[in-house]
């Protein structure tokens, strides 16, 4: 049909379809023309998906961790599923061995921008679902969880390997100081208001009574004893936009715990590419937001009775707490 649209000379145009009109037949020239389309259209799609099936986009098995990140940003970040290893169903190669399929992996959301805070839909979803998420914050990347989710909170537990016995709380990361009103009872005095609306959002942590809208989480060992009920919290305002905009889009607060570097360490992790060795077969999403400092937040006990007390000196300032301390500290 090419032959006999293009002719023997290139430079004629299309004689064999000039032929035909000639002798009046124009729908066999018509169809030689869509026919000629349709062929050509076909050797483009075709070139175009060998093209893809090199790059491992359309692979039955992702090779490394860079297609595995195309993959879930590409296909399943819009949908909010994590990945998973039934994902990638088992492949043979040509020599007829078997390729394993890789594990779950979290999906990596990188933020670089506003513009980019739409990525953001898919993890408050896994969060609201009982998910693990890690986020980033003023002071560190941060576990989070959602304040009414036991299962999650005992996820992140084990993550960190902390004993429930130790009595050791999460904090609660709050959009604004209303939300902190709304789930502690602390904010009643003028003073306590005053140090929080001049330092949040801001590197600061501060240990509040609990009010009754708080979930009382209850951890049980083996024996289903009671070993520890919260009746208060330490709460945070981060000074982050990504942190923020993630609060707003969850509508309520979340529990968080930083994320060390590896298991084994106290260390905090400082990169999305250091929490993705170590810890993105273990949560649900994991939000990249460049580097973050090692230092964390200063922590301010808020319940004693005639002051307060700086627990831990961190990122924020110590100083404008003086007129306020406690006698004993």
């Amino acid at each position: 049909i090419l032959l006999l649209l293009l002719g023997p000379n290139p430079s004629s145009l299309m004689p064999g379809v000039k032929m035909m009109m000639r002798r009046g037949d124009s729908k066999r020239a018509a169809v030689c023309v869509v026919t000629a389309v349709t062929l050509v259209s076909l050797f483009l799609a075709s070139l175009l998906t060998c093209r893809e099936r090199r790059l491992g986009l359309l692979s039955s098995g992702p090779t490394n961790k860079n297609i595995i990140r195309n993959n879930c940003r590409y296909q399943n970040l819009i949908k909010g599923v994590p990945l998973s290893s039934s994902s990638f169903p088992a492949r043979t190669t040509r020599r007829g061995l078997a390729v394993t399929p890789r594990a779950k992996y979290a999906p990596t959301i990188e933020i670089e921008g506003e513009w980019d805070f739409w990525k953001l839909d898919s993890a408050v979803k896994a969060v609201k679902d009982g998910g693990i998420v890690v986020l980033p914050t003023d002071s560190c990347y941060a576990f989070v969880a959602d304040v009414n989710s036991k299962e999650a909170v005992q996820r992140i537990y084990a993550l960190k390997n902390i004993d429930p016995e130790t009595k050791k709380p999460l904090s609660l990361l709050c959009h604004s100081i209303s939300q902190i009103s709304d789930f502690t009872s602390g904010m009643q005095s003028k003073a306590a208001f005053k140090i929080l609306k001049s330092t949040l959002p801001g590197p600061y942590t501060y240990i509040l009574p609990a009010s009754n809208k708080l979930p009382r989480m209850i951890l049980e060992h083996k024996e289903h004893k009671k070993v520890w009920k919260r009746k208060e919290i330490g709460v945070r305002v981060p000074q982050d936009s990504v942190c923020q905009e993630f609060l707003k889009l969850m509508g309520n607060p979340v529990l968080c715990s930083s994320v060390p570097s590896d298991t084994e360490s106290n260390q905090l992790a400082v990169e999305g590419s250091e929490i993705e060795r170590t810890w993105a077969h273990r949560v649900d999403f994991i939000i990249d937001n460049g580097y973050r400092q090692t230092e964390p937040t200063t922590v301010v006990d808020m319940t004693i009775e005639d002051g307060l007390k700086v627990l831990r000196e961190g990122a924020g300032e110590v100083g404008i707490f003086e007129p306020y301390l406690a006698n004993d500290s």
